[in-house]
């Protein structure tokens, strides 16, 4: 046992310290596992936060739907849904078509497909302080 994994959080008993190479290695270990089918992600949301209080409309001109693009894993109710597109290579990550943009999105109005009951993700995302989308060139 390295002295980075004896490092434990004294607010967080389930979560250790761990150097960035072992973390790289972890997930590139949980990424083989999850092609070969021996595993799924889910993500996890907080129950008490709120919405993004955002206008995507007003915000499309600049930052042409770059949240969109982002990787991330779908919810167990989600997917039980079972009405959004997923990444069968990385079960239960939403989807990406071969442009990189989420297969929700259509592209020549940049609007969201099934806003009304898009991904708990996307609700609560808040582009106004993200340095990936207030930065692109």
């Amino acid at each position: 046992m390295t002295e980075d994994s004896k490092n434990i959080e004294s607010d967080d008993p389930d979560h250790l310290e761990i150097s960035d190479e072992d973390r790289e290695r972890l997930i590139s270990v949980i990424q083989k596992m999850m092609e070969m089918g021996f595993g799924a992600v889910y993500g996890q949301e907080d129950e008490d936060v709120p919405d993004a209080n955002l206008d995507c409309e007003a915000n499309l001109k600049w930052c042409r739907a770059k949240c969109c693009t982002f990787h991330f894993a779908l919810t167990k109710e989600e997917v039980k849904k079972g009405h959004l597109k997923h990444n069968p290579a990385r079960p239960f990550f939403i989807a990406r078509d071969d442009d990189g943009y989420c297969p929700h999105l259509e592209r020549s109005s940049l609007r969201c497909t099934v806003w009304s009951d898009r991904p708990l993700r996307c609700r609560r995302y808040d582009c106004k302080e993200d340095p990936q989308v207030l930065n692109l060139d």
